[in-house]
């Protein structure tokens, strides 16, 4: 439990201090009235001894009494009626403020973290609830702490007759002690001590005859027993109203309310029950008769029989039944009646002897009258008890014996004790000393009448003796003290006895006591056993008690404490108590916030948002309201209401919100924030720039530009190809670059603010999110937007706002929308926010009845922010470890004068294309802006299947021919850019120019990517804004149509080489023979399934392609393929940069189209990807390289000798849907002897490839630097060989054994460098394939047993290019057929110097070549050579 301002040893002594009646004349009162006081409130701030006082015990020791307090009470009062009493209690709760919170921090424990909760320092409303109930509770008979110990009678000295209304009032004061039965008030004894006060009012009244009375009172009844009180020593008119007022706080609150009992606050609530609306319980136990009609009762009491009458005048009950009094003798002063709202203020006659006066007087009337009189009647209690408990005894001592120990349970209340008995006698002995400190002496006397009760199983009186105990011990040593007794005294109050005051207040000492003792855990549980549902106020109450104790125990539990304090807060709601409710909720929310308990925080959420709405508190209930709609708040946690719950819940939050918008709201702020639908900000984009207009024709389609429905556009490949295209447009390098952005996303670089030209309008695209199981209603949507122009003009006729119309939301859904902007001035624009009309959707079940004006929903208007943020950085140190964001200008935009704008139209692109299709589109650019444009570009992602043209450029019709340097641009390619030639280098506004896009469907099937970026700038415009771009993309399909293999291998044959020019001279060159294989690999269900190959065609810089033989169409169906074979011359071509081209239309085949030889030089580009990393930067590029060595320019002969490069192209055509398509499948060859494809295959192998050996030694040595000379694989084709060879031979082996055979070996150099060729013809020296393993023309085969002549190994020198003729001699022995390729030719270059590593490398020398040798016809005796 929160801490209290009174310690629990000073509560319990005021809770039951001494009690003096104060009966007092009507003269008496009105004098004090003057300080807006009555005499008893006059007293009350001094009632308390601040010295000490000291009394005797029985046995004459004296003990010391600090801080003794009197309670003094109008001897009329009476505790109020039930409804009186409840809304007495209610409105002190209601009207007792709280302290500020402060903040705790409860520390980790196990699987909670540390918490830091606003705790309530004090209780303050309970402490003055607890203080009311006790001041308002009824004196019992079964105990005397609230019995009047002594009565002060007051007169005025200014009245007639002092003496005599001092008599009357003794008169009454003896009917009231000895009426039978005995009523109200209650007496200690008979014998009270009686005290007579005399008031002297200074300023009016005259002293010496108050004198002279108070010596006649004297004499009457002792000097002792009177005293003179003087008052009111400034007069009236001289009041001071700046005094302090200690009155105030100890005035008792009248209930505003009727004396006949209105309704109180909780009954009002709805929440009353039949214990609550009936009266007590009686205060006496009795046998028969239990009825005590002129007993009030406590207002929390159980039912009554009967209801106590009312007497008309003062709302009090009868005081003096059957009694005749004079008029002067009062029953109560009422207080002059004020205009309402006066303040008032006490004491304004009394100075500070007055006030010393008064303390003077309870101290006398404490010492000298109080005290003695309560240690008379201690000395004769304790006589009497002692001389009568020896005699009873026995009698107790047989009757337990006999009737057992029963428990409190086992019977009912059926004992009647007479005023006199032991019993009581023993009880009011203990009370006595209990009110006036003598704890250890009242701790005996209870324990012995508790003892007494529970022996004559009077359970009412054992229960207060118990308690009574049990606080005596605590009193006298609060170490040591039985508990067990506050807890048997409360089960028997409760359960047995059912008298529910006392439980009530035993709960309340007994939570002071177990607080003291820091058993905060036992208090709660005291606490919780009270509460109920028949008393809302009272189960509040004690449930927040309860969680104050789980959160202040030694080891704190915010969970108890949040759910017994949303418990609490639950029942001060019933109560009708809304702002202790919404407190309480407030506190126990703390515990229960971002936890991902998401039903309990709404139920919390929901309350408070009632409570603070009940409560006029329109701004926190719109909070509280906010947080159960407003999904952003729940932490990824979405709300598990049901539908209809959360109709509930949207459905107060408009209202809720519409009241405080109409009450609270300043209009001069703009619109309120409204949390329905969710805006997700970072999806939001912006889109610059007017749309493509649509053509007329549907045949002709736009550019498909930068728009809102495109497809999610992959930025990087964009902006790559801008970054290129601007660099290229410009001419010079760029330092920095940034996007020209036209859609402005979350994924685009947003750190600049973008530009648009005025009237060219701004869209914005919101995405709003309905995150709730509720259709919701939006109306009239909105930007909210801030206009700045360049001339400080801020009007909103500067941009024309286009709004949207609404649409509804239902659950779960989400609703692009879009609105729009048209800036007229150039300025900026500064994008804030949507604002929008909200309400809810009208239940279609409810018909007709929804459309009328009582059942209209309530439609709110508001809006939300739009708050964007770039991508988190994480650069610099700060940045890594926290949280910051990159700024994001998407929504900040300047507004630029006029530009030109481009309008782009297309017809005719084909949706579908097999691989390798050529296509052609018209394309119209058309000026559609105010300015003209003196510059167009375009750049293309993939200019190797995609270029456009404004002039045709037709290809020569001869079948070799060389291109000039103009007309080969296309094979070196080197950027993706490239400039479309405008009509007078400017294209004006409306006017159009015509270009044609070319179309070339890449080998491999799939989606065929065409991006176009078309850059224009915009005339006599500066600055960095000045050009604009256009962007189109189209996807077509590409389905599967040939598939190309070109293989090429080496000729031994030497031919002439072609040449341009017929008048230059021409030598031999080694030809290439090329074998080329086509296969159909289209789908049996693609649109096209056949395709012809209507020729072929080659690109090269030296070679050139000639067919074997007139070749024909070949038609090729699914799987179909077929095989050509052509062989490849070398064309002297002087200018490196023309390229040979040679062409040849098969028989009854054409050429595919104007652009195909361009596509077929373009298969030569191999630009790097959009999205490679740049090179870096070459070290040596500003470097004069040495003079090359021979070592290097060898090298370079080598390998050009190797090289082919060359692209073979075939044509083919098809047809699809009833339309001629034609297409060219391209192979770069590089190198002889290699073999390509198209489509590139990927080999699968059939089984699991062998792994080679690890290696932990290499097999050679690692080189460290790289020799210079190609490896031997590329050093076979340095020497062709020719022989020039006789033919058939006839010869007589009859007489003359050896048959010579003379032929030429032809050594070609097909390098540029000087060559060592070695000639080996033994046979040992031959190989054992003889002559590389190719299979033999003749059949049988050839004999090799002929002997060489002449030299076997030669060396020969071959110049660069140059030939050498070597005779060769070979002896036969018998006629046959042999073989004159029987040798072997090695080659290495001359200049090899001092390296001993470089050996000479086998040539591929195969010569098919042999000799038939017969034997000559003896009768024609002659030799036939053939």
């Amino acid at each position: 439990m929160a801490q209290c301002k009174l310690t629990p040893h000073e509560y319990i002594q005021n809770a039951f201090a001494p009690q003096v009646a104060i009966l007092c004349s009507e003269d008496a009162d009105n004098l004090c009235l003057k300080n807006n006081l009555r005499f008893v409130e006059l007293i009350q701030p001094f009632c308390r001894l601040n010295n000490e006082i000291r009394i005797a015990d029985p046995s004459g020791n004296t003990v010391p009494i600090r801080n003794l307090r009197v309670v003094f009470e109008d001897m009329n009062r009476r505790p109020p009626q039930p409804t009186l009493g409840k809304k007495l209690l209610s409105e002190v709760v209601t009207n007792t403020p709280w302290d500020r919170p402060t903040i705790r921090t409860i520390g980790a424990s196990g699987t909670r973290g540390a918490l830091e909760l606003e705790l309530q320092p004090t209780t303050r409303w309970y402490e003055a609830w607890r203080d009311t109930f006790l001041h308002i509770q009824y004196p019992s008979d079964h105990e005397f702490t609230k019995h009047y110990l002594a009565c002060v009678l007051v007169v005025a000295s200014n009245s007639d007759s002092p003496l005599d209304q001092l008599n009357r009032l003794s008169q009454y004061l003896h009917q009231q002690l000895h009426q039978t039965p005995s009523r109200y008030p209650k007496w200690f004894s008979p014998n009270i001590l009686k005290y007579y006060l005399l008031v002297h009012d200074v300023t009016v009244g005259d002293l010496t005859k108050s004198e002279q009375v108070l010596e006649q009172m004297s004499s009457m009844y002792g000097a002792g027993n009177c005293h003179m009180l003087q008052i009111n020593s400034r007069p009236l008119d001289h009041t001071d109203i700046h005094l302090p007022d200690p009155w105030t706080q100890f005035l008792v609150q009248r209930a505003s309310c009727d004396p006949s009992g209105g309704s109180s606050s909780e009954t009002s609530s709805g929440t009353g029950t039949p214990r609550e609306d009936v009266s007590g319980l009686p205060t006496r136990v009795t046998e028969g008769d239990t009825t005590d009609c002129c007993e009030p009762v406590h207002p929390l009491s159980p039912p009554p029989t009967t209801v106590p009458t009312m007497d008309e005048k003062n709302g009090a009950f009868d005081i003096m039944p059957g009694v005749e009094i004079s008029s002067d003798v009062p029953v109560m002063v009422d207080r002059p009646t004020q205009p309402p709202g006066t303040p008032q203020h006490h004491g304004g006659c009394l100075t500070s002897s007055d006030v010393d006066r008064i303390r003077i007087f309870v101290h006398e009337f404490c010492v000298r009258s109080l005290i003695p009189h309560t240690e008379r009647q201690i000395r004769h209690l304790n006589d009497v008890v002692t001389n009568r408990s020896r005699s009873k005894s026995l009698l107790s001592a047989t009757r337990r014996w006999l009737v057992g120990n029963k428990s409190p349970g086992a019977a009912t209340n059926s004992v009647i004790y007479s005023s006199e008995a032991t019993e009581l006698q023993t009880r009011r002995l203990a009370d006595l000393c209990f009110m006036f400190g003598l704890y250890e002496l009242a701790y005996s006397f209870y324990h012995t009448a508790k003892n007494d009760f529970k022996s004559d199983q009077a359970w009412l009186y054992f229960a207060g003796a118990q308690e009574m105990a049990a606080l005596a011990a605590f009193m006298h040593n609060s170490a040591d003290y039985p508990k067990r007794y506050l807890h048997n005294s409360l089960h028997t109050y409760l359960n047995v006895c059912k008298v529910y005051n006392f439980a009530i207040r035993a709960t309340i000492l007994s939570g002071e006591v177990l607080k003291h003792c820091g058993e905060y855990g036992e208090a709660a549980m005291t606490f919780i056993k009270l509460t109920s549902e028949e008393s809302d106020l009272l189960s509040a109450l004690m449930l927040e008690q309860a969680a104050h104790c789980f959160i202040h125990a030694q080891r704190p539990l915010p969970r108890k404490y949040a759910f017994h304090m949303t418990l609490a807060g639950h029942r001060y709601s019933k109560a009708g108590q809304r702002a202790h409710s919404l407190r309480s909720y407030k506190q126990a929310f703390q515990v229960y916030a971002s936890r991902g308990w998401v039903l309990a925080e709404d139920h919390i959420h929901f309350t408070l948002g009632k409570q603070a709405q009940h409560l006029k508190q329109l701004s926190e209930g719109l909070t509280a309201y906010t947080q159960l709609v407003d999904q952003r708040l729940k932490h990824e946690a979405p709300s598990q209401q049901s539908p209809s719950q959360q109709i509930t819940y949207v459905r107060e939050f408009i209202n809720t919100f519409h009241q405080y918008v109409q009450q609270d709201w300043e209009p001069s702020m703009g619109l309120p924030y409204l949390p329905l639908p969710m805006i997700d900000s970072q999806a939001t984009r912006v889109l610059l720039g007017a749309a493509q207009d649509k053509p007329t024709s549907p045949e002709w389609t736009p550019a498909s530009h930068v728009s809102l429905d495109s497809p999610p556009a992959i930025n990087k490949r964009w902006f790559a190809l801008e970054k290129e295209l601007v660099t290229g447009a410009s001419g010079t390098g760029l330092k920095t670059f940034r996007p020209n952005l036209q859609l402005l996303t979350s994924e685009t670089p947003n750190t600049q603010s973008p530009v648009v030209p005025s009237n060219e309008p701004i869209t914005l695209e919101v995405l709003m999110t309905n995150p709730l199981a509720v259709s919701l209603d939006i109306a009239d949507v909105r930007l909210v937007f801030m206009f700045e122009g360049e001339d400080g003009d801020d009007s909103s006729s500067a941009v024309y706002h286009s709004p949207h119309a609404g649409f509804t939301l239902p659950a779960g859904a989400q609703e692009l929308v879009r609105l729009e902007l048209l800036p007229k001035l150039v300025g900026k624009i500064l994008i804030q926010g949507v604002q929008y009309k909200l309400s809810l959707t009208p239940d279609p079940s409810t018909g007709a009845a929804s459309t009328s004006s009582a059942t209209a929903p309530v439609v709110v208007e508001g809006q939300q922010g739009i708050e964007v943020r770039g991508p988190r950085l994480n650069s610099t140190t700060a940045e890594k470890c926290g949280v910051v964001y990159a700024k994001d200008n998407r929504l900040d935009i300047s507004v630029l004068p006029p530009l030109s704008r481009l309008s782009v139209t297309f017809h005719g692109i084909p949706q579908i294309m097999s691989c390798g299709e050529m296509c052609s589109t018209e394309a119209i650019i058309t000026n559609v802006g105010p300015c003209s444009v003196s510059k167009l570009c375009l750049a293309v992602s993939d200019p190797n299947h995609v270029y456009m043209e404004t002039h045709s450029t037709l290809v020569p019709e001869e079948s070799v021919c060389v291109l000039s340097d103009s007309q080969s641009v296309d094979s070196r390619i080197n950027s993706r850019v490239e400039t479309l030639t405008l009509p007078d280098s400017e294209l004006k506004p409306g006017e159009s120019i015509r270009a044609k896009l070319w179309l070339h469907a890449p080998l491999a099937p799939g989606a065929f990517e065409v991006e176009l970026l078309f850059y224009y700038d915009t005339s006599h415009q500066t600055g960095k804004n000045k050009y604009r771009l256009l962007r189109h993309h189209e996807s077509i399909y590409v389905e599967k149509s040939l598939s190309l293999k070109v293989t090429s291998a080496v000729s031994q044959n030497l031919e002439t080489s072609l040449t341009q020019d017929e008048k230059e001279d021409t030598n031999y060159s080694y030809t290439s023979n090329l074998v080329l294989e086509a296969l159909n690999i289209s789908e049996v269900d693609s649109s096209c399934q056949s395709y012809k190959v209507v020729g072929l065609s080659s690109n090269s810089k030296k070679w050139a392609v000639v067919p074997h033989a007139r070749l024909k169409v070949q038609e090729l169906r699914v799987g179909e393929s077929c095989h050509m074979c052509i062989k490849g011359v070398q064309h002297i071509n002087k200018k490196k940069g023309n390229m040979v081209l040679s062409k040849y239309p098969f028989e009854g085949g054409q050429t595919p189209g104007e652009c195909w030889w361009r596509f077929s030089l373009r298969t030569r580009v191999s630009l790097r990807d959009l999205l490679a990393d740049p090179l870096p930067p070459n070290p040596t590029a500003d470097h004069i390289p040495p003079p090359p060595t021979q070592a290097q320019l060898d090298t370079s002969h080598i390998t050009e000798a190797n090289t082919l490069d060359t692209v073979i192209t075939i044509w083919w055509k098809g047809e699809r849907g009833g339309q001629l398509t034609y297409g060219e499948h391209s192979v770069h060859l590089q190198s002889l002897g290699e073999s390509a494809s198209v489509p590139s295959q990927i080999l699968v192998g059939t089984a699991e490839e062998e792994k080679p050996p690890i290696r932990i030694i290499p097999e050679s040595p690692t080189q460290l630097l790289p020799s210079l000379i190609p490896p031997p694989a590329k050093q076979r084709n340095l020497v062709k060989v020719s022989a020039q060879f006789p033919g058939p031979t006839q010869h007589d082996f009859l007489s003359d054994k050896l048959c010579c055979l003379e032929f030429v070996l032809s050594l070609h150099n097909c390098t540029g460098c000087n060559l060592i060729t070695f000639l080996n013809l033994s046979q040992d020296g031959l190989p054992t394939s003889s002559g590389g393993g190719s299979s033999q023309m003749y059949s049988p085969q050839a004999s090799t047993q002929l002997l060489y002549v002449g030299g076997t190994a030669r060396k020969v020198s071959l110049p660069p290019w140059g030939n050498r003729q070597v005779p060769i001699r070979a002896l036969i022995t018998c006629p046959g057929s042999y073989s004159l390729g029987s040798f072997t030719l090695t080659a290495i270059r001359q200049d090899t110097g001092r390296d001993k590593t470089e050996q000479p490398t086998p040539q591929l020398c195969q010569i098919q070549t042999a000799v038939t040798v017969m034997q000559t016809t003896r009768e024609r005796q002659t030799h036939d050579v053939r």
